[in-house]
């Protein structure tokens, strides 16, 4: 009688693991495409042979190869244009921007806030310290000016935040690395929503508190001190989660 796989007779160290699974043609055709344009051997703008050319080539059917165009150009390494066949695309910073941006909106976890609040803090002391060594003349100034409004009397809970928000804005493009636009874009949204939160959430905590802060941070970059921007920014944002903690108690009470 056959044994059943499903009952305890298995060997000690004969456990069944699952077949990988081969990958689809399209998928290998997928990989030797971005293999060439990685490696730089199909350039941005470079336009593809035609379909039958590329399905010869590779050794598959025409679908296949259509298959695989329309998966690269999902990820944005490609792109059809009418009359002009397909080609390889600039790199677009926008697109991975919007996919994280999507996970984030879809993702609805109660902890968001303080998880955005961690992402910060592993990117912002950074930035801030590139800031410093980095920044231009004209950014200082701009810095040093968005400090100067937040001082000034009448500002709004909103317009504080628009200036806060501001400030790292500046503070990322003072670094003058681009790719601190991929990370920083898909949190932009939120990142405004998380400093309205707080600012809306002060209340009677002390608002000089946090000029003061930003003020350290800015003085910082001025100064172009690498290590003290980085404490600055760590004591900032180290208050801004303490907000944030605050908040997210007060409301856990009420819905209870």
């Amino acid at each position: 009688m056959r044994e059943d796989l499903t009952n305890n007779s298995m060997p000690d160290g004969a456990a069944i693991e699952p077949l990988e699974r081969e990958p689809r043609l399209y998928e290998r055709v997928v990989s030797k495409v971005l293999a060439l344009v990685s490696s730089g051997t199909w350039k941005p703008g470079f336009r593809l042979p035609p379909e039958r050319e590329l399905s010869e080539a590779f050794g598959v059917s025409r679908t296949v190869v259509r298959e695989a165009v329309k998966a690269l150009e999902a990820r944005g390494v490609l792109e059809s244009t009418t009359g002009s066949g397909v080609s390889v695309r600039l790199a677009d910073f926008n697109i991975v921007s919007r996919s994280l941006q999507t996970y984030m909106q879809l993702s609805n976890r109660v902890d968001f806030e303080i998880r955005l609040n961690e992402v910060r803090r592993g990117l912002e002391v950074e930035i801030v310290a590139l800031a410093a060594e980095r920044a231009t003349p004209e950014q200082r100034v701009q810095l040093r000016q968005i400090c100067k409004q937040m001082r000034a009397s009448g500002n709004t809970a909103q317009q504080m935040a628009e200036l806060d928000f501001r400030l790292h804005i500046t503070l990322a493009e003072a670094t003058q690395n681009e790719l601190f636009k991929v990370l920083l874009a898909p949190l932009i949204d939120q990142l405004r929503e998380q400093i309205t939160l707080t600012w809306e959430g002060y209340g009677p905590r002390p608002v000089k508190r946090v000029l003061d802060q930003h003020e350290a941070v800015v003085a910082a970059v001025e100064d172009g001190n690498a290590e003290a921007a980085r404490r600055a920014m760590i004591k900032h944002l180290a208050y801004s989660r303490e907000v944030l903690e605050s908040l997210s108690k007060s409301q856990k009470e009420l819905d209870a």
